[in-house]
């Protein structure tokens, strides 16, 4: 109700309250002028006192539907304060009198409380009314939402009968709606997918969560195989009993073939990468430094045969020429260890392990252990790319870590190898891994996830600043 009608319905009010209590005292107000001679006359038979107190009820009912029910008690209370005392005090027949004003109190009141239930009614309707249609948008929504979603969408029964699906369903398996709704799953799967599809529905039965996506093949209507990202959530009835499955799928067989194209790219350019590196490595001992070896050598033999043939400040010069040769000589060396030493094909990760300690320990007296379990024959790609990592994981140390303290392990764990490198050094922030720095160049800690991932293993790097680093390596063997 607006201000303006809600001013209008109080003036009313007051107005007819203020003439109908002037009239039940009509007979005390006699001598005021204009006023005492105001008097409603009695209509239908009924006394004038009989028929104001109708007129009473009224205007209680007038003011509860009109102005709300607080009103309206106000409006009970006035009427009672106006009846009682003339029933009470100045009526000649106290107790009709009496009689009929309670009456008309308990009429008006009982009015108050129809007009309070109906209003009570009239905005729970209201409410359920908005429930309803806040209801059928949101089915609406939903229905809108599961049909045209770009993931396949659909719910089978326990027995693996389809129940309902969405139109990507029909995308993903080349099937038409009306064509796959009723078909068993199974029809679907391949026989190794089948294996898969039992396990995720023993596990729901056993009541296991699964929170994550898992991949399943599926069959397309025209024989092709895809890949998918398959989430299943099992469905429940109040009771809390199974009675469906809902999956949501993504057909990522491009994503997959593109991602195994370009791990085999990369795990071709390493492997070709790795052979350069023997291939230098060989050159670089076999050749160069030979040559270099042999150049001091012949200076040195200069030196000795020719000291009273040549000058003194020559044989100077050609022993600074010979530390240089030799020099250069354990410098080609320690680069063809670094580029591909022979002792990983020859001993083993392991003893390549101990060669990488002992470097780092003489070069930055850096104390460095290394703690190994037997290990069996690994294959040779997982352990150049176990070398490799540990081998990238120490530089960092030289160049970042500021540590006097490294510890090396390395053992066995149900069919995987698992390495761990743990420093006492500064430290970081591992939420600089990836991206960050990647952006600022330093690729170092991206190649050593990209060996772990083409091994089938996985990579986590642990790490606070001021507490140290610990580089955890695992992989199936």
């Amino acid at each position: 109700m607006s201000k303006k009608w809600r001013i209008f319905h109080i003036c009313l009010l007051t107005l007819l309250f203020s003439v109908l209590i002037i009239s039940h005292y009509h007979e005390l107000l006699a001598g005021i002028p204009v006023i005492g001679n105001i008097s409603i006359s009695s209509l239908l038979g009924l006394s004038r006192l009989t028929f104001e107190r109708f007129i009473y009820i009224f205007l209680v009912i007038y003011a509860g539907w009109s102005l709300g029910i607080k009103a309206g008690i106000a409006a009970w209370l006035v009427s009672a304060l106006t009846m009682l005392p003339r029933a009470l005090f100045i009526s000649t027949t106290h107790m009709d009198a009496l009689t009929e004003s309670i009456s008309a109190l308990t009429i008006s009141g009982l009015s108050l409380a129809l007009i309070q239930i109906r209003k009570g009614w009239h905005r729970e309707r209201k409410k359920l009314r908005g429930i309803r249609e806040a209801l059928r948008t949101s089915q609406e929504n939903y229905e809108e939402l599961f049909t045209n979603a770009s993931d396949a969408i659909w719910v089978h029964d326990l027995n693996g009968k389809i129940i309902v699906a969405n139109k990507a369903c029909e995308k993903l398996t080349g099937y038409p709606i009306e064509e796959g709704l009723g078909k068993i799953v199974s029809e679907f799967l391949p026989p190794d997918a089948l294996s898969i599809a039992r396990e995720i529905k023993n596990r729901f039965m056993k009541g296991q969560a699964i929170d994550q996506r898992y991949d399943q093949k599926l069959i397309k209507k025209d024989g092709s195989e895809a890949m998918l990202e398959l989430f299943t959530r099992l469905i429940r009835d109040d009771d809390g009993k199974p009675i469906a499955y809902q999956n949501i799928a993504r057909d990522v067989t491009e994503e997959r073939r593109l991602r195994d194209n370009l791990r085999l790219q990369i795990h071709k350019t390493l492997m070709a990468q790795e052979e350069e590196r023997k291939r230098i490595a060989r050159e670089l001992h076999d050749d160069v430094a030979q040559s270099i070896l042999l150049l001091s050598r012949q200076v040195d033999n200069l030196i000795s045969g020719g000291a009273h043939k040549i000058q003194k400040n020559s044989i100077s010069e050609l022993e600074h020429i010979e530390d240089i040769a030799n020099e250069t000589y354990k410098s080609l060396q320690r680069y063809a260890r670094d580029l591909r030493p022979s002792i990983l094909d020859q001993m083993g990760l392991v003893a390549a392990l101990n060669w990488l300690a002992e470097e780092l320990n003489k070069d930055m007296g850096i104390k460095t252990r290394v703690k190994a379990n037997k290990l069996p024959p690994l294959p040779p790609e997982t352990e150049l790319a176990m070398f490799r990592i540990a081998q990238e994981t120490l530089n960092n140390v030289r160049k970042h870590a500021r540590a006097s303290q490294v510890n090396i392990s390395v053992k066995l764990d149900s069919n995987n190898i698992k390495m761990t490198i743990t420093d006492n050094g500064k430290g970081f922030s591992t939420s600089r891994l990836t991206g960050d720095l990647a952006r600022e160049g330093k690729l170092g800690v991206l190649g050593m996830e990209e060996r772990a991932r083409l091994i089938g293993g996985d990579l986590k790097i642990k790490s606070e600043p001021g507490k140290g680093t610990t580089v955890l390596a695992s992989a199936p063997i």
